[in-house]
Protein backbone atom coordinates (compact mmCIF):
# COMPACT_ATOMS: atom_id res chain seq x y z
CA UNK A 1 0.00 0.00 0.00
CA UNK A 2 2.88 2.54 0.90
CA UNK A 3 4.26 1.78 -2.36
CA UNK A 4 1.21 2.49 -4.53
CA UNK A 5 0.87 5.85 -2.71
CA UNK A 6 4.36 6.78 -3.44
CA UNK A 7 3.54 6.13 -7.04
CA UNK A 8 0.76 7.30 -7.12
CA UNK A 9 -1.08 6.97 -10.48
CA UNK A 10 2.22 5.67 -12.32
CA UNK A 11 1.52 2.36 -11.81
CA UNK A 12 4.40 1.57 -14.22
CA UNK A 13 6.96 2.28 -11.50
CA UNK A 14 6.62 -1.14 -9.44
CA UNK A 15 8.08 -2.51 -12.80
CA UNK A 16 10.98 -0.16 -12.90
CA UNK A 17 14.64 -1.80 -12.56
CA UNK A 18 17.64 -0.35 -11.84
CA UNK A 19 20.24 -1.65 -14.55
CA UNK A 20 23.41 0.73 -14.00
CA UNK A 21 25.53 -1.98 -14.02
CA UNK A 22 24.58 -3.92 -16.84
CA UNK A 23 26.56 -2.45 -20.30
CA UNK A 24 24.33 -2.51 -23.44
CA UNK A 25 24.87 -2.08 -26.90
CA UNK A 26 24.26 1.30 -27.10
CA UNK A 27 26.86 2.00 -24.30
CA UNK A 28 29.97 0.40 -26.38
CA UNK A 29 29.55 3.41 -28.94
CA UNK A 30 32.06 5.92 -29.36
CA UNK A 31 33.79 7.80 -26.30
CA UNK A 32 32.16 6.16 -23.18
CA UNK A 33 32.79 2.60 -25.44
CA UNK A 34 36.32 3.44 -25.47
CA UNK A 35 36.26 3.72 -22.26
CA UNK A 36 35.26 0.66 -21.90
CA UNK A 37 37.31 -1.21 -23.98
CA UNK A 38 39.89 -0.03 -21.82
CA UNK A 39 38.77 -0.53 -18.45
CA UNK A 40 38.38 -4.38 -20.07
CA UNK A 41 41.54 -4.78 -21.76
CA UNK A 42 43.15 -3.51 -18.70
CA UNK A 43 41.53 -6.44 -16.69
CA UNK A 44 42.62 -9.21 -19.14
CA UNK A 45 45.74 -7.95 -18.56
CA UNK A 46 45.67 -7.85 -14.43
CA UNK A 47 44.29 -11.86 -14.97
CA UNK A 48 47.05 -12.32 -17.21
CA UNK A 49 49.26 -11.04 -15.17
CA UNK A 50 48.94 -11.65 -11.44
CA UNK A 51 45.76 -14.81 -11.34
CA UNK A 52 46.50 -18.42 -10.81
CA UNK A 53 47.01 -18.75 -14.65
CA UNK A 54 49.02 -15.37 -14.60
CA UNK A 55 52.64 -14.69 -15.80
CA UNK A 56 53.77 -14.10 -12.20
CA UNK A 57 52.62 -18.22 -10.37
CA UNK A 58 53.88 -20.12 -14.34
CA UNK A 59 56.64 -18.60 -14.83
CA UNK A 60 57.95 -18.41 -11.38
CA UNK A 61 57.19 -22.01 -10.60
CA UNK A 62 59.36 -23.03 -14.02
CA UNK A 63 61.81 -20.52 -12.50
CA UNK A 64 63.75 -21.32 -9.00
CA UNK A 65 61.53 -18.89 -7.41
CA UNK A 66 58.55 -21.51 -5.90
CA UNK A 67 57.89 -24.86 -5.54
CA UNK A 68 54.35 -26.77 -5.83
CA UNK A 69 52.76 -27.72 -2.84
CA UNK A 70 49.50 -28.81 -4.82
CA UNK A 71 48.14 -31.72 -5.53
CA UNK A 72 47.72 -31.07 -9.37
CA UNK A 73 50.31 -33.19 -11.51
CA UNK A 74 49.37 -30.84 -14.32
CA UNK A 75 51.11 -27.97 -12.25
CA UNK A 76 54.00 -30.61 -11.05
CA UNK A 77 55.36 -30.81 -14.69
CA UNK A 78 55.54 -27.29 -14.91
CA UNK A 79 57.78 -26.83 -11.88
CA UNK A 80 59.41 -30.29 -12.81
CA UNK A 81 60.64 -28.79 -16.51
CA UNK A 82 59.01 -31.53 -18.06
CA UNK A 83 55.62 -29.86 -20.04
CA UNK A 84 53.55 -31.85 -22.54
CA UNK A 85 51.61 -30.04 -25.59
CA UNK A 86 48.75 -31.60 -23.66
CA UNK A 87 49.43 -30.29 -20.22
CA UNK A 88 45.83 -28.97 -19.06
CA UNK A 89 47.12 -26.10 -16.72
CA UNK A 90 49.34 -24.37 -19.82
CA UNK A 91 46.39 -23.24 -22.47
CA UNK A 92 44.45 -21.19 -19.46
CA UNK A 93 47.99 -19.72 -19.37
CA UNK A 94 48.28 -19.20 -23.03
CA UNK A 95 44.36 -17.87 -23.85
CA UNK A 96 44.89 -15.17 -20.51
CA UNK A 97 47.92 -14.09 -22.72
CA UNK A 98 46.17 -13.81 -25.90
CA UNK A 99 43.66 -12.18 -24.86
CA UNK A 100 44.84 -9.86 -22.90
CA UNK A 101 47.43 -8.88 -25.68
CA UNK A 102 44.58 -8.79 -28.26
CA UNK A 103 41.78 -6.93 -25.54
CA UNK A 104 44.43 -4.52 -25.41
CA UNK A 105 44.98 -3.80 -29.15
CA UNK A 106 41.27 -3.58 -29.25
CA UNK A 107 41.10 -1.20 -27.41
CA UNK A 108 43.64 0.85 -28.36
CA UNK A 109 42.15 0.84 -31.73
CA UNK A 110 38.81 2.19 -30.40
CA UNK A 111 40.68 4.71 -28.04
CA UNK A 112 42.53 6.36 -30.54
CA UNK A 113 39.35 6.49 -32.60
CA UNK A 114 36.71 8.11 -29.97
CA UNK A 115 39.36 9.37 -27.46
CA UNK A 116 41.79 11.45 -29.41
CA UNK A 117 44.84 12.32 -27.46
CA UNK A 118 43.94 10.62 -24.58
CA UNK A 119 46.98 9.11 -22.61
CA UNK A 120 44.99 6.02 -22.02
CA UNK A 121 46.44 5.18 -25.64
CA UNK A 122 49.86 4.86 -24.20
CA UNK A 123 48.73 2.93 -21.46
CA UNK A 124 46.93 -0.21 -23.95
CA UNK A 125 50.21 0.31 -26.61
CA UNK A 126 52.58 -0.29 -23.40
CA UNK A 127 50.73 -2.97 -21.54
CA UNK A 128 50.44 -5.03 -24.97
CA UNK A 129 53.83 -4.27 -25.68
CA UNK A 130 54.48 -6.14 -22.27
CA UNK A 131 52.10 -8.59 -23.27
CA UNK A 132 54.33 -9.56 -26.15
CA UNK A 133 57.43 -9.48 -24.02
CA UNK A 134 55.84 -12.36 -21.69
CA UNK A 135 55.32 -14.56 -24.47
CA UNK A 136 58.74 -14.05 -25.64
CA UNK A 137 60.41 -14.65 -21.58
CA UNK A 138 58.14 -17.33 -21.04
CA UNK A 139 57.10 -19.13 -24.21
CA UNK A 140 58.94 -21.10 -26.69
CA UNK A 141 60.05 -19.66 -30.28
CA UNK A 142 57.16 -20.00 -32.68
CA UNK A 143 54.26 -18.38 -31.47
CA UNK A 144 51.92 -16.86 -33.45
CA UNK A 145 49.98 -13.70 -33.17
CA UNK A 146 46.60 -14.03 -34.67
CA UNK A 147 43.86 -11.32 -34.02
CA UNK A 148 40.02 -11.07 -33.33
CA UNK A 149 38.82 -7.63 -34.19
CA UNK A 150 35.69 -6.10 -31.97
CA UNK A 151 33.30 -7.02 -35.06
CA UNK A 152 34.61 -10.79 -35.34
CA UNK A 153 36.36 -10.90 -38.09
CA UNK A 154 39.72 -12.71 -36.71
CA UNK A 155 42.88 -13.74 -38.53
CA UNK A 156 45.18 -16.21 -38.42
CA UNK A 157 48.79 -15.56 -36.91
CA UNK A 158 51.66 -16.61 -38.21
CA UNK A 159 54.75 -17.78 -36.11
CA UNK A 160 56.98 -15.74 -34.51
CA UNK A 161 60.85 -16.31 -33.64
CA UNK A 162 61.63 -15.19 -29.93
CA UNK A 163 63.69 -11.86 -31.23
CA UNK A 164 61.00 -11.71 -33.91
CA UNK A 165 58.41 -11.35 -30.50
CA UNK A 166 60.61 -8.92 -29.00
CA UNK A 167 61.08 -7.06 -31.87
CA UNK A 168 56.93 -6.79 -31.71
CA UNK A 169 56.99 -5.60 -28.07
CA UNK A 170 59.08 -2.71 -29.46
CA UNK A 171 56.90 -2.07 -31.93
CA UNK A 172 54.50 -1.44 -29.31
CA UNK A 173 56.38 0.55 -26.87
CA UNK A 174 57.34 3.04 -29.59
CA UNK A 175 53.60 3.63 -30.31
CA UNK A 176 52.60 3.70 -26.17
CA UNK A 177 55.72 6.49 -26.18
CA UNK A 178 54.12 8.59 -28.96
CA UNK A 179 50.87 8.59 -27.84
CA UNK A 180 51.50 9.27 -24.26
CA UNK A 181 50.29 12.71 -24.47
CA UNK A 182 52.69 14.23 -21.59
CA UNK A 183 51.94 11.47 -19.07
CA UNK A 184 55.24 10.90 -17.42
CA UNK A 185 54.04 7.65 -15.94
CA UNK A 186 52.95 5.97 -19.42
CA UNK A 187 56.25 7.83 -20.53
CA UNK A 188 58.07 5.85 -18.12
CA UNK A 189 56.21 2.50 -18.80
CA UNK A 190 57.08 2.46 -22.54
CA UNK A 191 60.70 3.78 -21.38
CA UNK A 192 61.43 0.46 -18.70
CA UNK A 193 59.55 -1.96 -21.03
CA UNK A 194 61.35 -1.03 -24.43
CA UNK A 195 64.55 -1.33 -22.32
CA UNK A 196 63.16 -4.73 -20.97
CA UNK A 197 62.39 -5.78 -24.74
CA UNK A 198 65.98 -4.37 -25.85
CA UNK A 199 67.63 -6.29 -22.62
CA UNK A 200 66.63 -9.15 -23.90
CA UNK A 201 67.76 -9.11 -27.58
CA UNK A 202 71.14 -8.54 -25.95
CA UNK A 203 71.12 -4.57 -27.20
CA UNK A 204 72.64 -3.39 -23.27
CA UNK A 205 73.12 0.10 -24.30
CA UNK A 206 70.55 0.91 -26.50
CA UNK A 207 68.38 -0.41 -23.13
CA UNK A 208 70.18 1.33 -20.51
CA UNK A 209 69.82 4.48 -22.59
CA UNK A 210 66.09 3.84 -23.05
CA UNK A 211 65.87 3.18 -19.14
CA UNK A 212 68.43 6.67 -18.15
CA UNK A 213 65.72 8.88 -17.68
CA UNK A 214 63.17 6.54 -15.66
CA UNK A 215 63.18 7.91 -11.38
CA UNK A 216 63.97 5.20 -9.50
CA UNK A 217 61.50 5.58 -7.25
CA UNK A 218 58.78 4.85 -9.98
CA UNK A 219 56.68 2.34 -10.28
CA UNK A 220 53.55 0.99 -12.26
CA UNK A 221 51.59 -0.87 -10.52
CA UNK A 222 48.82 -3.83 -11.81
CA UNK A 223 45.95 -3.57 -9.60
CA UNK A 224 43.95 -6.34 -7.58
CA UNK A 225 40.52 -6.31 -5.87
CA UNK A 226 39.54 -8.56 -2.81
CA UNK A 227 36.11 -9.93 -3.68
CA UNK A 228 33.39 -12.27 -4.98
CA UNK A 229 35.38 -12.71 -8.44
CA UNK A 230 38.60 -14.43 -7.99
CA UNK A 231 39.69 -12.74 -11.60
CA UNK A 232 40.65 -9.26 -9.84
CA UNK A 233 42.27 -10.66 -7.05
CA UNK A 234 46.19 -11.07 -6.42
CA UNK A 235 46.69 -14.85 -6.08
CA UNK A 236 50.04 -14.62 -5.94
CA UNK A 237 48.88 -13.89 -2.62
CA UNK A 238 45.92 -16.45 -2.21
CA UNK A 239 48.18 -19.39 -3.83
CA UNK A 240 51.14 -18.89 -1.56
CA UNK A 241 49.32 -17.59 1.35
CA UNK A 242 45.62 -19.33 1.46
CA UNK A 243 46.12 -22.28 -0.89
CA UNK A 244 49.34 -23.22 -0.21
CA UNK A 245 50.10 -24.82 -3.24
CA UNK A 246 52.83 -22.63 -4.35
CA UNK A 247 55.66 -22.71 -1.71
CA UNK A 248 59.00 -19.97 -1.83
CA UNK A 249 61.80 -22.65 -2.90
CA UNK A 250 65.33 -22.43 -2.11
CA UNK A 251 68.26 -23.76 -4.07
CA UNK A 252 65.80 -25.69 -5.87
CA UNK A 253 67.00 -28.59 -7.89
CA UNK A 254 70.80 -27.30 -6.82
CA UNK A 255 71.23 -24.82 -9.26
CA UNK A 256 68.42 -22.37 -7.70
CA UNK A 257 69.05 -19.39 -5.67
CA UNK A 258 69.12 -19.32 -2.06
CA UNK A 259 65.77 -17.31 -1.42
CA UNK A 260 65.18 -18.77 1.89
CA UNK A 261 68.61 -19.68 3.08
CA UNK A 262 70.34 -16.10 2.67
CA UNK A 263 68.09 -13.97 4.64
CA UNK A 264 66.91 -10.90 2.36
CA UNK A 265 64.45 -8.22 3.37
CA UNK A 266 63.40 -8.24 -0.47
CA UNK A 267 62.63 -11.47 -0.27
CA UNK A 268 60.22 -12.23 3.11
CA UNK A 269 58.84 -15.27 3.77
CA UNK A 270 57.38 -17.17 6.73
CA UNK A 271 56.71 -20.97 7.92
CA UNK A 272 54.41 -22.05 10.29
CA UNK A 273 55.69 -25.42 10.46
CA UNK A 274 52.69 -26.82 8.13
CA UNK A 275 52.73 -28.33 4.36
CA UNK A 276 51.23 -27.64 1.42
CA UNK A 277 47.90 -28.35 0.47
CA UNK A 278 49.22 -32.02 -1.00
CA UNK A 279 49.60 -32.69 3.07
CA UNK A 280 53.64 -33.50 2.16
CA UNK A 281 55.27 -30.54 1.15
CA UNK A 282 57.04 -28.08 3.57
CA UNK A 283 55.23 -24.94 2.96
CA UNK A 284 57.26 -21.77 3.19
CA UNK A 285 55.08 -18.24 2.49
CA UNK A 286 55.80 -15.77 0.95
CA UNK A 287 54.60 -12.47 2.97
CA UNK A 288 55.76 -9.98 0.08
CA UNK A 289 51.96 -9.48 -0.88
CA UNK A 290 49.55 -9.52 2.55
CA UNK A 291 46.27 -9.42 0.98
CA UNK A 292 44.42 -10.02 -2.08
CA UNK A 293 44.02 -6.65 -2.89
CA UNK A 294 47.78 -5.93 -2.84
CA UNK A 295 48.93 -4.46 -5.86
CA UNK A 296 52.27 -6.13 -7.90
CA UNK A 297 54.87 -4.06 -9.75
CA UNK A 298 55.07 -4.68 -13.22
CA UNK A 299 57.89 -2.32 -14.13
CA UNK A 300 59.95 0.53 -11.88
CA UNK A 301 62.83 2.68 -11.31
CA UNK A 302 64.66 0.10 -9.54
CA UNK A 303 64.50 -2.26 -12.72
CA UNK A 304 65.91 0.74 -14.85
CA UNK A 305 69.06 0.67 -12.70
CA UNK A 306 69.56 -2.35 -12.71
CA UNK A 307 69.32 -2.46 -16.28
CA UNK A 308 72.27 -0.04 -16.74
CA UNK A 309 74.43 -1.71 -14.11
CA UNK A 310 74.06 -4.57 -16.64
CA UNK A 311 75.07 -2.30 -19.73
CA UNK A 312 77.93 -1.31 -17.24
CA UNK A 313 78.55 -4.93 -17.00
CA UNK A 314 79.36 -5.24 -20.38
CA UNK A 315 81.58 -2.31 -20.85
CA UNK A 316 83.69 -3.35 -18.43
CA UNK A 317 82.84 -1.02 -15.93
CA UNK A 318 83.10 -2.60 -12.36
CA UNK A 319 82.77 0.46 -10.50
CA UNK A 320 79.93 1.72 -12.15
CA UNK A 321 78.34 -1.99 -11.80
CA UNK A 322 78.99 -2.32 -8.03
CA UNK A 323 77.89 1.82 -7.51
CA UNK A 324 74.77 1.32 -9.03
CA UNK A 325 73.69 -1.99 -7.52
CA UNK A 326 75.15 -0.36 -3.45
CA UNK A 327 73.31 2.94 -4.29
CA UNK A 328 69.91 0.71 -5.09
CA UNK A 329 70.92 -1.75 -1.96
CA UNK A 330 71.49 1.47 0.49
CA UNK A 331 67.77 2.19 -0.16
CA UNK A 332 67.10 -0.52 2.17
CA UNK A 333 70.22 -0.22 4.04
CA UNK A 334 71.52 -3.20 2.95
CA UNK A 335 75.21 -3.48 2.98
CA UNK A 336 77.75 -2.72 -0.08
CA UNK A 337 78.73 -5.63 -2.40
CA UNK A 338 82.39 -6.21 -3.79
CA UNK A 339 83.25 -7.20 -6.44
CA UNK A 340 83.67 -11.11 -7.07
CA UNK A 341 86.61 -10.78 -9.41
CA UNK A 342 85.66 -12.36 -12.59
CA UNK A 343 83.70 -12.05 -15.11
CA UNK A 344 81.45 -14.84 -14.20
CA UNK A 345 81.07 -14.02 -10.74
CA UNK A 346 79.36 -10.66 -11.55
CA UNK A 347 76.96 -11.86 -13.79
CA UNK A 348 76.20 -14.09 -10.89
CA UNK A 349 75.93 -11.40 -8.57
CA UNK A 350 74.09 -8.98 -11.21
CA UNK A 351 71.27 -11.78 -11.42
CA UNK A 352 70.97 -12.20 -7.90
CA UNK A 353 70.24 -8.70 -7.29
CA UNK A 354 67.52 -8.76 -10.07
CA UNK A 355 66.19 -12.01 -8.67
CA UNK A 356 65.48 -10.16 -5.26
CA UNK A 357 64.86 -6.86 -6.05
CA UNK A 358 62.10 -8.00 -8.67
CA UNK A 359 61.36 -11.32 -6.88
CA UNK A 360 57.72 -12.64 -8.29
CA UNK A 361 56.83 -10.10 -10.48
CA UNK A 362 58.19 -11.94 -13.79
CA UNK A 363 60.94 -11.24 -14.38
CA UNK A 364 63.04 -14.53 -12.79
CA UNK A 365 62.10 -17.07 -16.11
CA UNK A 366 63.01 -14.26 -18.56
CA UNK A 367 66.42 -13.77 -16.57
CA UNK A 368 67.38 -17.65 -16.46
CA UNK A 369 66.74 -18.04 -20.37
CA UNK A 370 69.06 -15.09 -20.57
CA UNK A 371 71.67 -16.43 -18.80
CA UNK A 372 71.65 -19.36 -21.50
CA UNK A 373 71.10 -17.48 -24.59
CA UNK A 374 72.98 -14.09 -24.19
CA UNK A 375 75.80 -15.69 -21.07
CA UNK A 376 76.28 -18.99 -22.97
CA UNK A 377 75.53 -21.11 -20.26
CA UNK A 378 74.29 -24.42 -20.20
CA UNK A 379 70.53 -24.90 -19.38
CA UNK A 380 71.76 -27.49 -16.72
CA UNK A 381 73.71 -25.04 -14.80
CA UNK A 382 71.38 -22.71 -14.38
CA UNK A 383 67.79 -24.30 -13.94
CA UNK A 384 66.53 -26.67 -11.60
CA UNK A 385 68.58 -30.29 -12.09
CA UNK A 386 68.42 -33.86 -10.28
CA UNK A 387 65.78 -35.10 -8.10
CA UNK A 388 62.50 -33.69 -8.13
CA UNK A 389 59.62 -35.98 -6.07
CA UNK A 390 58.73 -38.76 -5.65
CA UNK A 391 60.66 -41.63 -8.41
CA UNK A 392 60.62 -38.43 -10.88
CA UNK A 393 63.52 -36.05 -12.12
CA UNK A 394 63.52 -32.84 -13.21
CA UNK A 395 63.09 -32.20 -17.36
CA UNK A 396 64.98 -30.24 -19.79
CA UNK A 397 62.72 -27.77 -20.17
CA UNK A 398 63.55 -24.28 -20.19
CA UNK A 399 59.98 -22.35 -21.10
CA UNK A 400 56.53 -23.00 -21.68
CA UNK A 401 55.23 -25.30 -24.57
CA UNK A 402 52.48 -23.78 -27.27
CA UNK A 403 49.32 -25.86 -26.31
CA UNK A 404 47.96 -28.20 -28.72
CA UNK A 405 45.36 -25.47 -29.24
CA UNK A 406 46.97 -23.93 -31.44
CA UNK A 407 47.29 -26.75 -34.08
CA UNK A 408 43.52 -25.53 -35.15
CA UNK A 409 45.80 -22.50 -36.72
CA UNK A 410 46.97 -23.83 -40.05
CA UNK A 411 50.21 -21.48 -39.77
CA UNK A 412 51.26 -23.52 -36.80
CA UNK A 413 53.55 -26.40 -37.04
CA UNK A 414 54.82 -26.56 -33.46
CA UNK A 415 57.96 -24.23 -31.22
CA UNK A 416 60.41 -24.10 -33.33
CA UNK A 417 62.74 -25.58 -30.45
CA UNK A 418 62.17 -25.73 -26.93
Amino acid sequence: MVALALCACDLNKLLDVDHSDVITPGDIQGARGAELFAAGALGQFALAFGSSAGQVLASGLMADEFLYSGVFPQWQDIDGRAVEPRNSSVPGIYRALHNARVGLENAADVVAEFLPGDPRLSEMHGLAGYAYVFFGESFCPGVPFGRTLPGGEATQGQQRSTEETFTLALERFAAASAAAAGSAGFEHLAAVGAARALLNLGRYDEAASRASGVPTTWEHLIRYKDGADPSQENQVFTRTRLSRDWSLSDREGGNGLPFRSEPDARVTWLFDGGTGADNQTPHYQLTKYDSAEDDIVLASGIEARLIETEAALHAGDVDLMLTKLNDLRATLELGDLSDPGTLDGRVDLLFSERARWMFATAHRLGDMRRLVRQYGRSADTVFPVGFYREVRQYGTDTDLIVPDDENANPNFSGCFNR
